[in-house]
């Protein structure tokens, strides 16, 4: 089965003069999560929007495979950027469609 969660910025860190070290460390290691993913087949596509932090569109996408609705949730509230709640999360069941090279 397909699933998406969408990431967006908590509030305080839509100000990058809030972003200490840590948040800089926790995106890498969000990154470096999905990345990991990725590498094992997991993520389908990795993106977010090109809008600047501040800016109220500021959306992350990752599109995965897991076995189940509960399994797709265990991935997400995996990802450090939801640990440390520099961002928050909707899980949504999803489809790809039309994938170039699919």
């Amino acid at each position: 089965m397909q699933f998406m969660y969408v990431l967006q910025l908590n509030e305080q860190y839509r100000n990058e003069s809030n972003w200490t070290e840590e948040t800089k460390e926790t995106v890498s290691q969000h990154f470096n999560y999905l990345k990991g993913l990725h590498e094992k087949g997991v993520m389908k596509l990795v993106g977010k929007t090109n809008y600047d932090v501040t800016h109220d569109e500021n959306r992350g996408f990752a599109i995965f495979e897991a076995e189940s609705m509960e399994g797709a949730k265990e991935i997400m509230d995996s990802d450090p950027c939801i640990i440390k709640e520099v961002m928050t999360a909707k899980l949504h069941p999803f489809n790809i469609a039309l994938y170039n090279g699919r």
